[in-house]
Parts: C-alpha cells; sequence; structure tokens
C-alpha cells in the first residue's frame, strides 16, 4: 500500500521533536491517512514490518497505535489475513464556525447545552475581550460555564458572561439554554454590534475534563461579544475540539 511521501528519515525525525509518546503520535497519523484517502475503507494497510520500515519505530509501538485505531472503530484485524480499514467509519460532525450573529444563533440552538458552573453574584468587570472593542460596558455581569453537546458528543465548553440586569429578567432561559438563543429571542431586544475571534489555543484543565481532551490538546478558541444599542451585554470564550471545526468562506 502507498504510504505518504514522507522519506523515512525524515519521518523519524518528526516524531522524535515531540514528548508525546510515539503510539499516540503514529495512532494520529493513521487517523489522517484514513481521514484524507491515503487508506481507504475495505482496503488492507501496510504490514506491520512495511510500517516499521517506513516509520522506523519498533513493532510493540505500531501494535499499540493500531491498537487505539481499532478501539475507536477505524480499522479491523483478523488473524493472518492483515489489517483492514473499516467501511462503517465512525463520523464526526462538523460545525461550521459562525460568521455572522445569525449564523451564531442557529449553532447554538443545533447543541444541547448542560450546566458546568453557574455564577453566584454578579461581577463587576469582564476578563480581557483579546479583541477591539470602544463601546459601554454594563454595570455588571453574571458568570456562566457551560458545555454544549449533540448526540452525547461534547462539542463546545465555554463561559458565557451576560448583563447582570439582562440574567436577572431572563434567569430562568438563561440557566437552562444557550445564551445566544436566548438573546435571539428576547422581545424588542436587538442587537446592534457583535464582533468575533478565532485562534487556535491549547486546552486548559477545565475545558480539557469537559470535552474528554488532554491538556494541551489543540482548539478553536473563539472569542465573541455583542451588544444593544448602549453597551456590551454579552461576551462569551468558547472552546471546540479542532476535529469538529471547519471554516469554509466564499473567497469571490
Amino acid at each position: 500500500m502507498a504510504q505518504p511521501s514522507l522519506p523515512q528519515a525524515h519521518a523519524s525525525e518528526v516524531l522524535s521533536r515531540s514528548k508525546l509518546p510515539l503510539y499516540l503520535q503514529l495512532a494520529a497519523e493513521f487517523r489522517r491517512n484514513i481521514a484524507q484517502g491515503v487508506w481507504l475503507p475495505d482496503q488492507q494497510i501496510p504490514s506491520l514490518e512495511d510500517l516499521m520500515a517506513h516509520y522506523r519505530v519498533a513493532r510493540m509501538t505500531l501494535r499499540n497505535a493500531l491498537g487505539i485505531l481499532e478501539e475507536e472503530g477505524y480499522i479491523r484485524r483478523g488473524r493472518g489475513k492483515g489489517t483492514f480499514v473499516r467501511s462503517d467509519l465512525p463520523g464526526v460532525t462538523e460545525l461550521q464556525i459562525p460568521s455572522n450573529w445569525e449564523e451564531t444563533v442557529a449553532l447554538s440552538d443545533l447543541l444541547g447545552t448542560e450546566s458546568i458552573a453557574d455564577g453566584a453574584h454578579a461581577i463587576a468587570t469582564l476578563p480581557e475581550l483579546g479583541m477591539a472593542f470602544s463601546g459601554q460596558y454594563a454595570q455588571a455581569y453574571r458568570h456562566l460555564c457551560r458545555l454544549h453537546v449533540k448526540d452525547g458528543v461534547p462539542y463546545c465548553f465555554s463561559e458565557v458572561y451576560l448583563a447582570e440586569d439582562l440574567f436577572k429578567r431572563h434567569k430562568a432561559a438563561f440557566l437552562k439554554a444557550a445564551a445566544a438563543s436566548v438573546i435571539a429571542r428576547i422581545p424588542g431586544l436587538k442587537i446592534g454590534q457583535a464582533r468575533q475571534k478565532i485562534t487556535i489555543a491549547d486546552a486548559g484543565i477545565e475545558s480539557a475534563r469537559a470535552l474528554n481532551l488532554n491538556v494541551g490538546d489543540s482548539v478553536a478558541e473563539v472569542r465573541r461579544y455583542a451588544c444593544d444599542d448602549e453597551r456590551l451585554i454579552y461576551f462569551a470564550r468558547l472552546e471546540f475540539p479542532t476535529k469538529f471545526v471547519k471554516l469554509e468562506f466564499d473567497l469571490c
């Protein structure tokens, strides 16, 4: 079977750079081979001997890596027959990161919301927004920590800050549903300004626990705020595992 066109010496050199165990690096590489069609469904993957020669790693390291993929449902192994990519590969629902407020609300409606922690009291100031803002702030904010799921899969960890007076007026709704979904349905409330910033960051302890990640795994960090006609009423910092994220834009 064809392997990616990475020279052998270069492959081992790249693997040696990371502190991540070799078998986990190889498991990630093999998932990538499947996702990109290098290893096709129902086709046999290279033998252990070929993989050992290509990546210059021990047999047990490869067995451990392939064991992970077997547990995850990517491959099947038959005694004396070899290892094959499964035809019924595990599905991952991709999420299009919103590019406007309407898409933000639509995504909030799609994902279920579970409470991790609710601030018992209002706070006077927001954390650093991390993006340009020259408007007015509310006098106080309420902090909510949430996990957003779909079909039992955790897709997003969020920390949300809501203007305290707005939170109090619609407390029951905010404690039950995603903040953007609630804001979009408050009669008479219009969003006058909204902004968003997306960066690739490392998962922290709290988000890693919520999203079933390792601390330091890559996540797409989304920071966004929304204002009514007078002040900033909503600020959120969200983390999405990068495997779920897609960005698609028209270029002309």
